[in-house]
Order: C-alpha cells, then structure tokens, then sequence
C-alpha cells in the first residue's frame, strides 16, 4: 500500500506543479466580466444585399469606353481615323457646294444666250397725240375772262357786286368749300364792305392749261393788288396769285372754282 500511496502523491504533486507553470509562464488574459451581447437572430438570419441590375452600356460610351482601355497607339491609331474620315466629308461638302455653284452658273449662262438669241421685237411706234382743237378757243376764252374778272374787282362796290353773277355758273368751289351762288354773292358783300377801295392790277399774261375730257382751263393770274378801308384806317397791299378753274361744259364760260394766295406784302 505504500508505494502506491507514495505514487499517486507524487504524480498529483506533477500536475499541480505543472499547471501552475502553465499559468505563470503564459499571457494569459482573464475574459471580461460583461460580454457583448450576440447579434439578434433577425440580424444574423437577414440576407447580404444583392447587387443593383447592371445595364449594358450605350454605343457611345460602350466604343468610348474601348478606346480608353486601348494601348496608347491604338487610340492615337483611333484618332488619326477620325481626323481623316472629318476632313474628308468636310472636302465631300465643299466639291458639292462648288458644283451646285457651276450649275447656277451654267444655267444663267445658257438663259442669257437664249435671251440673246431672240430677235428683238420691234420698236413701238410713237403715237403722237394731236392737240384738241378747241384747246386754242377755250385758252383765249379763259384767258379774257380772268382779266375782266380782276377789273370787275377793282370796280367800286355796286359794279363789282353787280357784274358777279355773270362769271359764275351755279355752285362754286370757293377757297376749298363749295359755296351756292347766293352764299358766294353775300361773301363778295362782306368782303366790299370791309375793302371798299380796291385795286388790282395783273403781271403779265396768265398762264392758261385746259383738259378736253372735263372741258375746263385753269387759269393762273400773278397780280399786284391794294385794298383800302378809310373808315378805319386800314391798307393792304402786295402781290398775289390768282387761280381760276373755268368750264366750257355748258357752252358758255363760267368760273365753277377760285382761290388765291398772298404771294408777298408791302413792307414784309
């Protein structure tokens, strides 16, 4: 019994002494007092995300993409292409701009021969037109009229007022209004009235121009005229240009428009 005793002593003494060594001798680190807690079986069972669609590249960017990833050379090779296949539609554009040009040019040569190749019609014949005949009568008519106008002017009131109807016709266009005959003869009244004295005198031949579709002459008369009024002092003097329109429409010579304008006054 001893020796047996005496074995298990000594070989329990062993492990103790050589677990005692295995602490001491090692870097051995005490686990923490508190663990982390383990993931949450929701999270442990959740499934890795899935990588979005990926979509095939458009041809632009897809041969843009080819010649990024060429060698150096290749892609200088890719650009020299393309500078030559530019330049050579720009040299396509311009050869079809210039023969469209020479066809134009061609085309209007040719229409301008062709134009020249016509005869020429012939010249039209000048047709001269012969003066009407009355214009002669008609101008030597007007002419007197207008003059014995002016001296009827000049005449004191009551034979100025009494020649007046005989040159007018009717209805008178007077300084741009249409006046009746009556209408006319109270304004030659008035105006009598306030220029009792009065005095014109014609420079030089009128001028006449007559027009056979209507049957009329006008007749312009350049004039020196002096109105006076001794009752209140007034004179009036310089010269003017009387114009008459006179028509042969009813046989007779009638004055159917007048007016007149001061061409310049007596000290003006």
């Amino acid at each position: 019994m001893r020796p047996v005793l005496l074995l298990t002593l000594l070989l329990s003494s062993a492990c103790a002494t050589g677990t005692a060594l295995a602490q001491s001798g090692s870097n051995w680190v005490d686990p923490p007092a508190k663990s982390e807690p383990a993931p949450a079986a929701s999270e442990r069972a959740k499934p890795a995300a899935k990588p979005g669609p990926r979509f095939e590249a458009e041809p632009e960017a897809r041969a843009r993409a080819h010649r990024e990833a060429a060698s150096p050379p290749a892609r200088r090779e890719t650009r020299r292409h393309d500078r030559t296949r530019a330049a050579e539609m720009r040299r396509a554009r311009r050869a079809a701009i210039r023969e469209r040009a020479r066809e134009q040019e061609h085309t209007r040569t040719a229409r301008t021969e062709r134009a020249l190749e016509r005869p020429a019609p012939p010249p039209a014949r000048m047709v001269r037109s012969e003066p009407d005949p009355r214009f002669g009568d008609w101008a030597v008519t007007a002419r007197r009229l207008s003059l014995d106008y002016l001296d009827s002017v000049s005449a004191p009131n009551g034979a100025m007022l009494a020649s007046a109807p005989r040159f007018y016709g009717g209805p008178v266009r007077f300084h741009g209004r249409m006046m009746s005959l009556s209408a006319l003869l109270a304004e030659k009244q008035r105006f009598a009235r306030r220029w009792p004295e009065r005095r014109y005198e014609p420079q030089g031949e009128p001028r006449v121009a007559c027009d056979g579709q209507s049957a009329t002459c006008q007749v312009r008369v350049v004039h020196d005229f002096t109105a006076l009024s001794p009752s209140r002092g007034a004179r009036s003097q310089g010269v003017a240009e009387l114009t008459l329109t006179v028509s042969f429409a009813g046989g007779a010579p009638v004055i159917v428009s007048e007016s007149s304008r001061v061409l310049s006054r007596a000290g003006a």
